[in-house]
């Protein structure tokens, strides 16, 4: 039985024989995390959609130059990261969002006050300094390590750690004061 590296590394290998199927298949894997990851970012439907749009066809482009021995995710998350960017110089934009994953609970008053939470946390995240809030979505919400974080920012390591160590404090004081 194929693990998931496994899996991925065969549907580069197709898709770099011009297998349509292949590229969809990866389309389909990857397209709504990036699509979501990218929406939190610019906070617009059609900007987030032409972006995810632009990132796979600059990862089938360079698919060629995937190293298998990384993690395709965080490649093509950097991909996306660097569209990101390049869409916020071209626009003149700073980037904010922030979303957290939406279980489904029975609870109607825990699902209320979940949801209040999130709503102050977002509040709080458009306070803070994109690179904050971008750390926090990558390691929070896209559960990216600090090394697939540093791949994705070219940032080091302990940058990251100390950027995120700060910020979580940051947010957590943000929202107390809302």
């Amino acid at each position: 039985m194929k693990n998931d590296t496994e899996k991925v590394a065969e549907l580069i290998e197709q898709a770099l024989n011009n297998d349509e199927h292949a590229c969809q298949k990866i389309l389909n894997l990857y397209k709504g995390r990036i699509f979501s990851y990218v929406y939190r970012m610019v906070k617009n439907y059609h900007d987030a959609e032409d972006i995810t749009f632009d990132t796979f066809i600059k990862c089938f482009k360079a698919l060629a130059r995937f190293d298998t021995s990384k993690k395709f995710s965080t490649w093509l998350f950097t991909i996306a990261h660097n569209q990101t960017i390049d869409f916020f110089r071209k626009n003149k934009q700073e980037y904010e969002y922030f979303d957290e994953r939406h279980a489904v609970k029975d609870d109607f008053v825990e699902e209320y006050e979940k949801k209040k939470k999130m709503e102050k946390i977002d509040q709080a995240l458009t306070k803070m300094p994109a690179l904050d809030r971008e750390l926090v979505i990558l390691f929070h919400r896209e559960e990216h390590s600090y090394q697939e974080i540093s791949e994705i920012l070219k940032i080091p390591i302990t940058t990251i750690k100390t950027r995120l160590h700060r910020a979580r404090k940051k947010l957590r004081d943000l929202v107390k004061e809302t």
